[in-house]
C-alpha cells in the first residue's frame, strides 16, 4: 500500500517580505487590507500563518491552528484531485 506524503514548504522570515512584494501582497498586508481565506480574520505581518494556491490564486491564512489545518487539508484535496 502506498503511503501519502505531504510536503510543507517553508519561508524564512527574512524572505517573507520579498516574496509578498513579488506577489503584490505586501502593501495590502501591511495596511490590514487582507483577510484569512479560512476564517476572515484581518491579517497582518504578526499573525500571517501561511500561503497556499487555490484555483490559480494565492490565498493567505492566519496563524490560528484551525485555519492552518484547514488550509493544509485544502492543499491535500487539490493535490489529490490532480492525480
Amino acid at each position: 500500500m502506498a503511503k501519502a506524503i505531504n510536503i510543507v514548504k517553508g519561508i524564512h522570515d527574512s524572505d517573507l517580505e520579498n516574496i509578498l512584494k513579488k506577489l503584490g501582497l505586501y502593501e495590502k498586508l501591511a495596511h490590514g487590507e487582507l483577510r484569512c481565506a479560512i476564517c476572515g480574520r484581518r491579517l497582518s505581518l504578526e499573525n500571517l500563518g501561511g500561503l497556499y494556491k487555490e484555483n490559480g490564486e494565492v490565498k493567505l491564512v492566519c496563524n490560528r491552528i484551525e485555519c492552518l489545518v484547514e488550509a493544509a487539508e485544502r492543499v491535500r484535496r487539490i493535490r489529490k484531485a490532480r492525480m
